[in-house]
């Protein structure tokens, strides 16, 4: 076994560590099969391995921390994403290792592609919401394109007409006050840009999908492959079978009409392949590659009769079959809609390979071997397909073994899957980057028939009670009674403790909403009506912490027999945890105030104009 390294895509956590951690986060093959870059996420620096001997040629630094590359089609130049809240685009000349350009980019630039023609390059923007169009070589910004919601990854077709962009979680509110027995779809979609124009088209995934890591498209351009948890979030959380809660999938888009076509399931009945990552397919595109991130597996697929078997579905509307509905996957589906639902799907058709180490993210193809970056361990996992016996992982070391904190083996244990009844989730998959999915859950640990949004668990340990209702007295109480009723497993106190330290190590990114790290004009306005009494917003949510850890009543309409009174929540970073109150009802902070009337409890909101209602907003997205 090896040992591991761990963050996740984004700068939330410092760690005072001896080693060094390098953390491979993306890789991009050479035409030619001799060389792969590895983009190091922790270490900021692009490694170039020479794929013969598996030995690195050279490493280049890029100041900032990378979250994304692309290259050139001569191969000459890396275009690198990096930074945090004042991002930066650097081109990067291969042979010198020398930053020949840089241009301005958003909050936490990610991914990145160049279109064929090599003169554009587009990069997402994921916490401003839009994707950066560049013109090159002189990577001048052209313009931003709005997307949906984190848009974290992209692909280009081969003909470089079309980007598709994964939009990594839902925009949805999840309950609607006025029919609250009402079906209620959230799901997380993917952006179609058109090159030429910058239009987009927004194509929407089956409910319950979110989480969207991985992307690419196949090499004949007919097909766009996506990587994302399809969660089974109406369904009460009494067991885990038969992806009861959560299952994970391969989405599957028709690239020129740029159409949704199906989302077929990567478990097995009785076993999940949980928080699928990166994908990418075989130079014929007859195979399919995905990292199974939470269970450390090489999942392949045989795309030739998948397609076979999705193309002679006959198109219909959603199965009125409740097993069907939630992970009933005995039997072959009979109908499309049926098939996101179908454990049984891809049986003859899929192979699942156990890697060694922890946390496969990144993957590429060369020839007849995939390269995982095992994102954990500071190693590339090299599958051989043809070796006697089936296929055969070896390692390739990226540097020294790390030094393992105990903050970073909590991150470790919260991405784990293998620490789940069966495989079907980890601690991230409802909670990625410690934050939250988007999505409504009955718990069990309140009782059923109260679903309630996923919190997000920044400063929880700061500040107590946990849960909605406070039915936990602190997050520590909230990791193990997590492995019972989430995980459906008994709580290892040594790995809860890990978890407990990386919980505590979580700090807040700084909002989009700032102007060089300061309040703007309004916000400025909305700090003093905030911090006005006979408004009141000071009074439950005080600074620094901006809640006071009790338990309100602020027009908090519930529709279950309960007491209407929910534990208030940080602002800290609200500005990214949509949908607002504790049922998920509003997917914008003004409709909390003005719609939801948040406030009038305990001050004078109604009294405040449109104006101030803005300004108030502002403020509050700040935090």
């Amino acid at each position: 076994m090896f040992r591991y390294t761990i963050p996740c895509l984004l700068l939330f956590v410092t760690f005072s560590v001896a080693e060094e951690f390098k953390s491979p986060y993306g890789m991009i093959p050479s035409k030619d099969g001799s060389k792969l870059a590895v983009l190091l996420h922790e270490s900021n620096e692009i490694a170039l391995l020479n794929v013969a001997d598996g030995k690195i040629e050279k490493t280049i630094p890029t100041g900032k921390q990378p979250n994304g590359f692309a290259a050139s089609p001569d191969e000459k130049t890396l275009y690198v994403a990096t930074g945090c809240s004042k991002g930066i685009v650097q081109a990067i000349d291969v042979a010198s290792g020398r930053v020949v350009k840089e241009a301005p980019a958003g909050h936490t630039p990610s991914g990145g592609v160049v279109t064929p023609d090599g003169k554009k390059l587009y990069v997402s923007n994921r916490f401003n919401g839009d994707v950066a169009e560049y013109e090159l070589p002189d990577l001048k910004l052209v313009r931003r394109i709005k997307t949906i919601r984190e848009p974290r990854a992209s692909v280009v077709t081969p003909d470089g007409k079309t980007v598709f962009v994964l939009n990594f979680l839902p925009d949805d509110p999840n309950n609607v006050p006025e029919n609250p027995d009402a079906l209620i779809d959230v799901a997380a979609e993917v952006t179609a840009i058109d090159t030429a124009t910058g239009a987009t088209k927004n194509i929407r995934l089956p409910n319950g999908s979110h989480s969207l890591h991985g992307i690419c498209v196949s090499p004949d351009g007919k097909y766009v492959y996506l990587t994302s948890i399809l969660a089974r979030f109406q369904m009460p959380t009494t067991q885990l079978e038969r992806g009861w809660m959560s299952t994970n999938g391969i989405g599957v888009i028709d690239a020129q009409k740029k159409e949704f076509i199906n989302t077929v399931l990567i478990d097995d009945v009785d076993l999940g392949a949980s928080n699928p990552w990166g994908i990418t397919t075989s130079a014929d595109g007859k195979q399919i590659f995905v990292a199974a991130s939470g269970t450390n597996e090489l999942i392949i697929v045989d795309a030739e009769p998948m397609h076979k078997k999705l193309d002679a579905l006959p198109k219909d509307n959603a199965s009125s079959d409740p097993d069907a509905q939630y992970g009933g996957g005995g039997s072959s589906s009979a109908k499309s809609s049926d098939v996101p639902n179908d454990l049984a799907f891809l049986v003859g058709m899929k192979k699942r390979v156990k890697l060694e180490g922890k946390g496969p993210r990144p993957i590429s193809v060369i020839g007849s071997n995939v390269y995982l970056g095992m994102y954990f361990e500071d190693v590339l996992q090299k599958v051989d397909l043809n070796a006697p016996g089936g296929p055969k992982g070896t390692a390739i070391p990226l540097g020294p073994k790390p030094v393992l904190t105990n903050e970073r083996l909590g991150e470790i244990h919260w991405n784990d899957a293998t620490l789940c009844f069966q495989l079907w989730q980890s601690c991230a998959t409802c909670h990625p980057d410690g934050r939250m999915d988007a999505l409504n859950w009955d718990l069990l640990n309140d009782g059923l028939g109260n679903p309630k949004n996923a919190k997000s668990l920044l400063w929880c340990y700061k500040t107590p009670p946990a849960m909605w209702e406070g039915v936990r007295k602190s997050s520590e109480h909230c990791t193990r009674t997590g492995f019972q009723y989430i995980l459906f497993s008994m709580p290892d106190e040594e790995k809860c403790l890990k978890i407990d330290a990386y919980l505590h190590s979580l700090d807040p990114l700084p909002s989009p909403h700032l102007v060089d790290g300061k309040l703007n004009e309004s916000a400025e306005r909305g700090k003093k009506i905030f911090e006005d009494p006979k408004v009141g917003c000071a009074k439950c949510h005080p600074a620094p912490l901006f809640t006071d850890m009790k338990l309100h009543d602020v027009n908090s309409k519930v529709y279950y027999d309960r007491k209407p009174a929910f534990d208030t929540p940080t602002l800290v970073e609200v500005w990214r945890t949509a949908p607002y109150l504790h049922d998920g009802r509003y997917t914008k902070l003004k409709d909390v105030f003005k719609l939801g009337k948040h406030g009038d409890v305990e001050g004078d909101i109604e009294g405040l104009t449109d104006a101030q209602l803005d300004d108030l907003v502002e403020y509050v997205l700040s935090l």
